[in-house]
């Protein structure tokens, strides 16, 4: 056998032994890979499924103890025991509505022993609860024996699922009704839909009645026999619903009390799939309900694939230097130099490389540090151009107010002038009539000048319950001269009410003196001048617009309105600062400032802000 011979016959056998070596190490990686992934995931899940179960008890744990409080009330005892007087129903509607939203529970209602509601927070509402009997729910049943009544159902006169807690109102050793509370579950149902796992709760019998994914709501685990199915309709514990089975078939065990699972997915416009889960599940004792989580496999396929793609790939890479070893020991000498110089080069490209990156690292603190000092600069430049903004809105405001001022003092002087002549003349009756007019011009005076003094002071930086009508008064004050040179028709409607929103009351006026001069400087020349201003309310919000006569604003020009400044004047006659304040102002409050144009011509301000009602009766 010559040498070449033996080469290559070596070289077969040590090709043959690499292969059945990498195929036994990627086949043992596929198990251990799979193995490994699936615990991770399992252990995630598990301590998922308990962070669940703990938000779901602390949830049901914090309005289970509210009946028992509402069963010790007077007004729902006193009511109880004289149930035909009108007053008390009344009282008791009024209580149990304002417990209710209080509490954020969804409904709070009074049943008789009998099992008829004859009071409840939903008193008012399209479909009250009032003279509807319950008596067949559970938890009505559970409370009259004297426990605390606890049932999940879907409501039979709202069609809303719930969780009700009662409690027996009780005299003495006699039970004269049961308090109900109803809590919804939406929201928790909302947090779970934003995880990567499926969270489904279920009862006793395997019906999932909250789940992540909306379509598995009133499904079940299994099929439900005709008597479960018959009893659960005579509760109407679920309403109309099918409660059919979800199209699943277990896959084995997962390990550690881990099943698998396969769940045939409906998915709108697409074709049906099928989805792998690792399901691991948990008792809740206390409410009666099992609580299911379903982490998808399928990221543990990838997780493995990739895995075996790392170990192919590195044992090619053992591969390639055990070839690099090989030939070395052919060619020793020259692969000892190539050796070397491979060595330098990477040395050399080495140190490079440090040197490029402790210069980027210097480049990047110089930079952040720039970023700061201009954030900073920024931040002041804007501090001081809503100063600038106000004190040139003062500025307008000051020519209207020193004619204020003038008449004021012209009147003045001549009553001074007329008190002097009457003492001369011993006629003090009428020369305290002078004075008493003198005072009250001082007043009106001092009044005006308040008015400047509060609109030119810096901002506070909280904002507050601000009533809207009693801003838009004092705004409209400062304007009265001018609306009276400018021969300005000023139409008000929706401010008879005596609206709150979340401002700050000297920047919510300096928005209203920007929006209001803008409009006038806009209406110069034109005939016909008004401006409307408008406001309507919702339970949350209040919108305000601003309609003059003016020519509008360029199509073209919308989108800049608000730009800093910008501006249609003539040079000289504004900054284009204004507006752009006045859109911070309104954004720091939360709201919104838009601009358009309206129908019939002139431009629309419209501002957007949130009621604060409710810190109005607080405060009240």
């Amino acid at each position: 056998m010559t040498s070449t011979d033996f080469r290559r016959k070596t070289n077969w056998w040590l090709a043959v032994t690499a292969a059945l070596l990498i195929g036994g190490v990627l086949w043992l990686t596929s198990i251990w890979s799979q193995d490994y992934f699936l615990s991770q995931v399992r252990d995630r899940a598990r301590h998922t499924l308990d962070l669940h179960i703990a938000n779901l008890e602390g949830f049901l744990e914090k309005y289970q103890v509210l009946p028992g409080l509402f069963a010790r009330n007077d007004q729902v005892v006193r009511f109880l025991l004289n149930p035909k007087d009108i007053n008390e129903l009344t009282r008791t509607n009024h209580y149990m509505e304002v417990i209710n939203r209080l509490t954020g529970a969804s409904d709070t209602y009074l049943m008789d022993k009998s099992g008829l509601t004859i009071a409840a927070s939903n008193w008012n509402s399209e479909r009250p609860f009032i003279g509807r009997n319950f008596s067949f729910r559970p938890y009505f049943q559970q409370a009259m024996a004297g426990k605390l009544g606890r049932y999940f159902a879907l409501g039979t006169t709202s069609n809303k699922r719930g969780y009700y807690f009662a409690y027996p109102v009780q005299v003495g050793t006699d039970t004269l009704g049961v308090v109900v509370v109803k809590v919804s579950t939406a929201e928790i149902e909302e947090a779970w839909a934003k995880g990567s796992d499926a969270i489904i709760v279920t009862d006793t019998n395997g019906v999932i009645f909250l789940s992540s994914i909306p379509q598995w709501k009133f499904k079940t685990l299994q099929p439900l026999d005709p008597q479960t199915l018959e009893r659960i309709k005579l509760s109407r514990q679920y309403g109309n619903s099918k409660l059919n089975p979800l199209p699943l078939g277990p896959q084995g065990s997962g390990g550690d009390d881990v099943e698998r699972m396969r769940i045939r997915q409906e998915v709108a416009g697409k074709s049906p799939r099928t989805v792998n889960y690792l399901v691991q599940s948990a008792l809740m004792p206390e409410a009666g309900w099992i609580v299911h989580i379903l982490s998808p496999t399928a990221p543990v396929n990838t997780q493995v694939v990739a895995a075996l793609v790392f170990a192919g790939g590195f044992l090619v890479f053992i591969l390639l230097i055990g070839v690099y070893l090989l030939q070395r020991r052919r060619n020793l000498r020259d692969r000892m130099d190539l050796q070397r110089e491979s060595q330098q080069a990477l040395e050399e490209a080495y140190g490079e490389l440090e040197q490029r990156v402790q210069e980027r690292t210097r480049d990047l603190k110089l930079s952040n540090v720039r970023l700061q000092q201009e954030m900073q600069e920024r931040q002041r430049a804007e501090q001081e151009l809503i100063q600038a903004g106000k004190l040139a809105a003062l500025g307008q405001m000051s020519a209207g107010i020193s004619h204020e001022l003038n008449q004021p003092l012209a009147a003045i002087r001549s009553y001074a002038e007329n008190a002097h002549l009457l003492l001369d003349s011993e006629r003090t009756g009428e020369a305290r009539e002078n004075l008493s007019l003198i005072a009250t011009l001082t007043g009106r005076m001092a009044q005006i000048i308040g008015h400047l003094k509060t609109f030119a002071h810096k901002k506070s930086t909280d904002v507050m319950p601000v009533s809207l009508p009693v801003s838009l008064e004092e705004t409209l004050r400062i304007f009265e001269e001018r609306f009276k040179q400018q021969s300005i028709d000023v139409a008000v409607s929706g401010w008879d009410e005596d609206i709150f929103v979340y401002a700050e009351p000297v920047r919510l006026q300096q928005v209203f003196v920007n929006l209001i001069g803008n409009a006038l400087d806009a209406m110069q020349g034109n005939g016909g001048k008004k401006i409307q201003i408008d406001a309507r309310h919702t339970s949350d919000t209040s919108l305000l617009t601003f309609t003059d006569t003016g020519p509008g604003i360029s199509t073209d020009l919308l989108t800049q309105v608000f730009d800093p400044f910008f501006t249609t004047k003539e040079v000289g006659k504004g900054l284009g600062l204004g507006l752009s304040i006045s859109y911070s102002i309104i954004r720091e409050f939360g709201g919104v400032l838009r601009a358009a144009n309206g129908a019939d011509g002139g431009a629309v301000f419209t501002i957007e802000l949130q009621r604060a009602e409710a810190t109005k009766r607080a405060t009240g």
